[in-house]
Formats: C-alpha cells, sequence, structure tokens
C-alpha cells in the first residue's frame, strides 16, 4: 500500500449578510449607556437607593469644597465674597 499526502481543506462558511462594522454606525459609548446597562441588572428599589447615596456623597463634596476655600480665604486675610470668585 502507497501512502499519499492529501491535503484537507476545512470549508469555512460564507456568510453573505455579514458585514464589519462600519465605524460610523457604531453606538457611541456615553456614560448613559453604562448606566442603563448596569441599572437594568438591579431593582428599581436598588437603583434609587445607589442613586440617592450618590446624590448625597456628590453634596457633600461640593460643601467640603466649599468650606475648604473659605477656609482658605479667611487665612489669607480676604474679606470680600467677590474677591473670592475672583471677579475683582
Amino acid at each position: 500500500m502507497s501512502s499519499t499526502a492529501s491535503t484537507t481543506s476545512t470549508a469555512r462558511p460564507v456568510y453573505k449578510d455579514f458585514q464589519q462594522p462600519d465605524s460610523n454606525r457604531r453606538i457611541p459609548v456615553t456614560p448613559a449607556v453604562l448606566r442603563s446597562i448596569f441599572a437594568s441588572s438591579r431593582s428599581p428599589h436598588e437603583e434609587r437607593s445607589i442613586s440617592r447615596i450618590a446624590f448625597f456623597r456628590f453634596v457633600g463634596f461640593l460643601i467640603s469644597c466649599i468650606g475648604i476655600s473659605f477656609a482658605a480665604a479667611r487665612n489669607r486675610g480676604v474679606r470680600n465674597t467677590a474677591t473670592l470668585l475672583g471677579v475683582v
């Protein structure tokens, strides 16, 4: 018996309807899209709780920034709020 080397090629399916995604037709990844993905995995109660916590943390951050600004202004001897805001 003689052995002959035969090449076998695997047939790959051809998808005629499949197209490479256009860079113009892709959905942009925005914070709103990411938020909706994560929000879909939580219940409305959990989502409301997380939003409330985030809101109060943001308000706390703003209040602390304002407090630090006023404390720094007092230590520099700034007496006018307009000067603190850079109006004058």
